[in-house]
C-alpha cells in the first residue's frame, strides 16, 4: 500500500473510485429498475396501465404539471428541450478537458459518465410516468363505446360524402368568400383558448377527458419544428401541449385539440386525432369547427382513394372551391420542406420512436383514425 510513507497512484485511484461508488447520489440510478418496472407493469396489464399510471399515478403528476407550468405563457418545455440538447452536445468536450486537467484521470473520467447516467435515469423514469406507461392504457374506444369494425368500402364512400357536405357548411360557417384563402382572424392565444374549452366541453360527454386544461403553447422556433415535419409535440416531463404556429391557418385548431388530448393520458396519435376531432367539430368556435373537418376529410380521402379512385373523385368534385385552394395552399407550404434531409430524419425519428412505445404501425398509425371515424358514423346510422 506505502512506497515511501505515501499511497502508490493505482492504489489513490483505487480508493477514490471505491469512494464514488459509496455516495449516496448512486442510489439515483435505481430510476433504471424502477422505471422498467413500471413499463413491464403496464404492459402486462391494461388494469394497472389504465387505474394504477394513467388514472392514478399520472392523473395526480399531470394536474400539478399542468398548474405549474400553465402559469407560464411560453412553452417550459421547449426552453428544457434546448437546454438539453447544447448540455449534451457539451458534454463530450467538458468531459476532455476534465480529464486532461485532473490527475486523477480515470476517476474524472468514471465521476463523469456516472453522473450522465445519473441524469438519464432520471428522465427515463420521469418519461415512464409522463407518457410511457399510458401507451398501454384501454383505447378510447372502450370509454366512447365505439366499435371497431372492418368497414366495406360503401361505407368508406358514404363517410367520405357526409363529410364533404359537413365540411363545404363549416367552410360557409367563417363567412368568408369562396374565392379566397382562409385566414385567421384569431391570434395565437385566442385559438388556444378556444381548443381549451372545446376540450372543456368534449370532457362533459366523456369523463375519462376530465381535468384540468392549461393553454397550448405556441413554440417560438416553429419554423425548425416545420423542417422536422412536426406539427406538435406533447412534453411529458413538463406535461405540455406545444403547437407548430407557422403552419397554415386552417390546420391549428384540430392540432391544439389533438395535443390537449395526450394531457389526458391517450398517448396513441389515431387516438389523439379523433379525439381532437371530436372536439373540434363540437367547439362553438366556427375555426376549430373547419380545422376538424378538414382532418377527416383528409384522411379518409386518402383511404378512399386507396380503395377505390372513381369514387374519390366523386366526392372531390363536390368539395367548394375554398377547400381546394386551403388545401392547395397547405401543400405548397409542406412542399418547401419535402425530401430534406431534416424532414426525413423527422419522420424517422417519430417513427422510431412510436414503435419504441409498442405502437408497431409507426407513423401509419396516424391514419387509422379512420376506424374510428366509420364506428361513429355507424353508431350514427343507427
Amino acid at each position: 500500500m506505502f512506497f515511501n510513507g505515501v499511497y502508490k497512484k493505482s492504489d489513490q485511484e483505487e480508493y477514490y473510485m471505491r469512494e464514488i461508488f459509496k455516495q449516496k447520489r448512486n442510489f439515483i440510478l435505481l430510476c433504471y429498475p424502477l422505471g422498467i418496472i413500471c413499463l413491464i407493469l403496464a404492459k402486462t396489464n391494461r388494469d394497472i396501465a389504465e387505474y394504477v399510471f394513467a388514472r392514478g399515478i399520472y392523473r395526480v403528476y399531470g394536474w400539478i404539471m399542468s398548474h405549474i407550468n400553465g402559469i407560464f405563457p411560453f412553452s417550459i418545455g421547449e426552453i428544457l428541450f434546448l437546454l438539453a440538447a447544447l448540455g449534451l452536445a457539451a458534454f463530450p468536450l467538458i468531459t476532455i478537458v476534465l480529464v486532461i486537467k485532473s490527475k486523477k484521470k480515470l476517476v474524472t473520467l468514471v465521476s463523469s459518465l456516472r453522473h450522465l447516467l445519473i441524469v438519464l435515469g432520471v428522465v427515463f423514469l420521469w418519461f415512464m410516468i409522463g407518457a410511457g406507461t399510458n401507451y398501454y392504457r384501454y383505447e378510447f374506444s372502450t370509454f366512447s363505446g365505439l366499435k371497431i369494425e372492418k368497414s366495406t368500402v360503401d361505407e368508406l364512400y358514404a363517410l367520405c360524402k357526409e363529410l364533404a357536405e359537413k365540411t363545404n357548411a363549416a367552410r360557409a360557417d367563417l363567412g368568408i368568400s369562396d374565392d379566397e384563402v382562409f385566414v385567421s382572424g384569431l391570434t395565437n392565444r385566442e385559438r388556444a383558448g378556444e381548443a381549451k374549452k372545446a376540450m372543456e366541453k368534449l370532457a362533459l360527454k366523456y369523463d375519462v377527458l376530465d381535468g384540468y386544461y392549461p393553454y397550448a403553447k405556441s413554440v417560438f422556433f416553429s419554423r425548425g419544428l416545420s423542417e422536422f415535419n412536426i406539427t406538435g409535440v406533447y412534453f411529458p416531463w413538463t406535461v405540455e401541449a406545444n403547437v407548430n404556429v407557422d403552419t397554415v391557418d386552417y390546420t391549428k385548431g384540430e392540432t391544439l385539440c389533438h395535443e390537449l388530448s395526450h394531457l389526458r393520458g391517450f398517448m396513441r396519435e389515431d387516438e389523439a386525432n379523433f379525439i381532437g376531432y371530436l372536439a373540434a367539430v363540437n367547439s362553438d368556435c366556427a375555426e376549430l369547427r373547419y380545422s376538424g373537418y378538414m382532418l377527416a376529410l383528409v384522411c379518409t380521402g386518402n383511404k378512399l382513394y386507396e380503395a377505390d379512385k372513381d369514387k374519390y373523385f366523386e366526392v372531390r368534385s363536390t368539395y367548394c372551391r375554398g377547400i381546394t385552394l386551403d388545401f392547395a395552399q397547405n401543400a405548397e407550404y409542406w412542399k418547401q420542406f419535402e425530401d430534406t434531409v431534416l424532414s426525413e430524419a423527422g419522420e424517422k425519428m417519430n417513427d422510431t420512436y412510436l414503435k419504441i412505445n409498442s405502437v408497431e404501425d409507426g407513423t401509419k398509425s396516424y391514419g387509422r383514425m379512420v376506424d374510428l371515424l366509420l364506428a361513429e358514423w355507424r353508431a350514427n346510422q343507427k
